[in-house]
């Protein structure tokens, strides 16, 4: 059974901390911030060579690795995975900054990037149409990428899920332009991606009737149960399965919360 709060901090590492990538295409305004920038920031957990990742800024545009960088501009260096965790979650957390007192501006101009990724939190509740939207992509994209973290984490749940099913995608949805997001799973392995699946019909696919059906089932405002019976969520494939995926999804919301 693998450490909860390692299992954790990798699927906060590999599966939200990418997404800045969202929201500088979403805000051009704030992306502008960062036109120019060539600088790597990077967050690590001491003592654990697994646990690592970096962000690469290349005259502002943005690309992350799961790797440590050899030189970055600023490192956050965690004590430990309960550290990591605790920033990422709303909690309170001292991590050594290396470079801090030399690239100060970078630090301060990095730092309402990182504040955007807090519109995860499940106790952020957007009040405008465009926020809930944004929320519901970001979700999409988090929850995607996390179910597959998960799995490559060995979590016993998502394992026994994966382990002996065929190739098969499950497709998320939302009416009438999405945002769309898949999971890829073959004997064991997995795989999360952006948009519509096309090599493949989805043996799965949830449906949300528009983004305010999706808003309110992801944040759980309404139970999947309720929604399906409103038709503002509809299964498509079997239901056993999409059951069994909406229960370990329910798990990765508990562990962020």
């Amino acid at each position: 059974m693998p450490d909860r709060d390692r299992l954790l901090t990798r699927i906060l590492m590999r599966a939200s901390l990418p997404l800045m990538k969202t929201v500088l295409a979403e805000d051009e305004k704030f992306a502008a911030r960062y036109r120019g920038w060539n600088k790597v920031v990077q967050f690590e957990i001491r003592d654990d060579a697994e646990l690592a990742c970096h962000l690469a800024f290349e005259d502002g545009q943005l690309s992350y690795k799961p790797t440590r960088h050899p030189d970055p501009t600023i490192n956050f260096i965690f004590k430990d995975s309960k550290a990591f965790n605790a920033m990422m979650t709303g909690g309170v957390a001292f991590p050594k900054i290396k470079g801090m007192i030399s690239r100060l501006p970078t630090l301060v101009s990095f730092l309402p990037l990182m504040l955007r990724l807090t519109i995860l939190l499940p106790t952020k509740v957007p009040k405008t149409a465009e926020g809930r939207a944004l929320k519901v992509k970001m979700t999409l994209y988090f929850i995607t990428t996390a179910l597959s973290q998960m799995n490559k984490g060995g979590d016993e749940d998502m394992r026994a899920f994966t382990e002996k099913m065929p190739d098969r995608i499950f497709q998320w949805t939302v009416k009438p332009d999405g945002p769309h997001a898949w999971l890829r799973v073959k004997r064991g392995k997995t795989k999360a991606g952006k948009g519509l699946y096309a090599r493949r019909r989805p043996f799965i696919t949830m449906v949300f009737s528009d983004t305010e059906a999706a808003f309110q089932v992801l944040t759980s405002q309404v139970d999947m149960v309720e929604a399906i019976k409103d038709n503002k969520l509809v299964v498509e494939g079997s239901p056993e399965y999409g059951k069994d995926l909406g229960n370990i999804m329910k798990k990765i919301e508990a562990m962020v919360g």
